[in-house]
């Protein structure tokens, strides 16, 4: 299976996850592509729910990849507005899994997890793609090493024999 795996990363979190599913990915035969986010002008935060002007420039052409993977930190309360803006930009995912994930430094998932989660699913869906669960991996007060190998090893299970 070729699987994208596209993210966003400030204080290089959500790129260890990122990483870190690449390689399991890799071990099990699939060929995997990564891509770091980069915009047209510095984004440092912001909320979905305010309009920002900026533009992502380095979207992979999807069009080879049965799945994608796409994820970047929790930012009030939701997902990062850069993420939120590369859904928005992607083409018609019809067709295609894709598995939203987030990195969050507050402990618990209800603190923004979940509604980051929630977020890109309904982005990617409105995109045609078939939704899988995300991972969500919050870091304070947590074993966030530990956390981050137990969900990238359950992931595997949505894209075996595929």
């Amino acid at each position: 299976m070729k699987i994208a795996i596209i993210y966003h990363s400030l204080s290089g979190q959500t790129k260890k996850l990122a990483e870190l599913l690449k390689a399991k990915l890799t071990q099990e035969q699939h060929i995997v592509s990564i891509t770091e986010l980069a915009t047209d002008k510095p984004v440092k935060g912001g909320t979905i729910r305010e309009k920002i002007n900026f533009t992502v420039t380095n979207l992979p052409d999807l069009s080879e990849f049965d799945a994608i993977c796409i994820g970047g930190p929790v930012w009030a309360f939701g997902p990062s507005t850069v993420v939120y803006k590369a859904i928005l930009q992607l083409p018609d995912l019809k067709g295609k899994m894709a598995m939203p994930f987030t990195t969050m430094g507050f402990p618990l998932t209800d603190m923004g997890g979940k509604g980051a989660i929630k977020h890109m699913s309904k982005a990617l869906s409105d995109k045609g793609a078939k939704v899988l669960p995300g991972i969500i991996i919050p870091k304070m007060f947590r074993k966030f090493d530990i956390l981050m190998e137990i969900a990238t090893n359950n992931c595997l299970e949505y894209f075996k024999d595929k």
